[in-house]
């Protein structure tokens, strides 16, 4: 009972970050420069230095040195709710213009922007290596598998050689093998630099969870309906996703923080990418904006009660 009452707490803070996001995009204060520079300094500045900052103080060599055990879980559970989700899309007759859409929100889910927060607000700094672990795979996915998938229901181009390129040069992903190389190396940074990366991470999950909330006012709360379509992907993301990591945890022997973190992300939202990449393409961009605002809100009823169950 006190793990379900710490998760409502923590999700309460969350949820009320987010509306503050909502609320300032409501009054026209979150204009879209603002959301472009939230965004870009997150995915640029933030989210990086909170990544060399949490790996440096909470990840040991030995941890490294176990790392390729530990990525099985998302390497293993992301690509077989692909195909899982890809087949019931199929069986389902969805429309080709939502079949991409619909497999992307099935099997990915918003990694940083709400469950980089959940899980720090959830297990502490702590948590940190393990979400970014997770967070490479995941991204890996999102950007080779995921966004050409939405592509291909779009305009039909499917995959192409510069969304590698994209993916490798990201400053996330590059801030990930280089804090793993220096952990590795038992490479310690001056304290003068891990003290500005820790004002750095402490800016990131207010900022991440006010351009949720302004995210979610694009989208329109009016707008969202939870059709037949939305609902299997809602049992894929919060169900279906968790329950088989849990059970591929059991399996491979990883208990504790790393299996609680790992089932809280495979619980999480539907990525934002996906909203993006279906108007980029030509794909059901509504279906897509509907499955991120719905599921987001879901997540906040779902995560006490996956806590309770961990």
């Amino acid at each position: 009972m006190e793990t379900f009452l710490h998760a409502v707490a923590s999700v309460t803070i969350i949820l009320l970050l987010t509306a503050t996001g909502y609320f300032c995009a409501v009054k026209g204060w979150m204009t879209a420069e603002v959301k472009t520079f939230i965004s870009r300094y997150l995915m640029t500045v933030g989210i990086p230095f909170m990544l060399v900052y949490g790996m440096q103080k909470n990840l040991t060599r030995a941890d490294v040195l176990a790392a390729p055990r530990l990525l099985l879980v998302p390497l293993l559970i992301i690509p077989l709710c692909v195909v899982l989700s890809f087949f019931v899309g199929r069986m389902m007759r969805l429309p080709h213009r939502q079949l991409g859409v619909f497999v992307m929100m099935a099997a990915m889910g918003n990694t940083i922007f709400i469950g980089l927060a959940m899980c720090v607000e959830l297990f502490g700094d702590v948590a940190t290596p393990y979400i970014m672990l997770y967070y490479l795979v995941s991204s890996c996915f999102t950007q080779l598998v995921g966004i050409p998938l939405v592509r291909w229901s779009g305009e039909a181009g499917g995959f192409s050689m510069q969304m590698v390129w994209k993916f490798l040069r990201a400053p996330t992903v590059i801030s990930v093998f280089l804090s793993l190389l220096l952990v590795g190396l038992d490479i310690h940074l001056p304290s003068l630099v891990m003290s500005y990366a820790k004002y750095i991470n402490n800016t990131v999950t207010p900022l991440a969870l006010l351009l949720t909330g302004c995210i979610i006012h694009e989208i329109g709360l009016r707008s969202l309906r939870l059709t037949p379509t939305l609902g299997v992907m809602m049992v894929f993301r919060f169900v279906i996703s968790p329950a088989l990591g849990a059970a591929l945890c059991a399996l491979l022997g990883i208990g504790g923080l790393v299996r609680s973190v790992y089932v809280v992300e495979l619980a999480m939202p539907v990525v934002t990418q996906t909203v993006v990449a279906a108007a980029e393409y030509g794909a059901d961009e509504q279906l897509a904006a509907q499955g991120a605002a719905i599921s987001t809100l879901a997540c906040f009823v779902v995560t006490p009660v996956l806590m309770l169950l961990l």
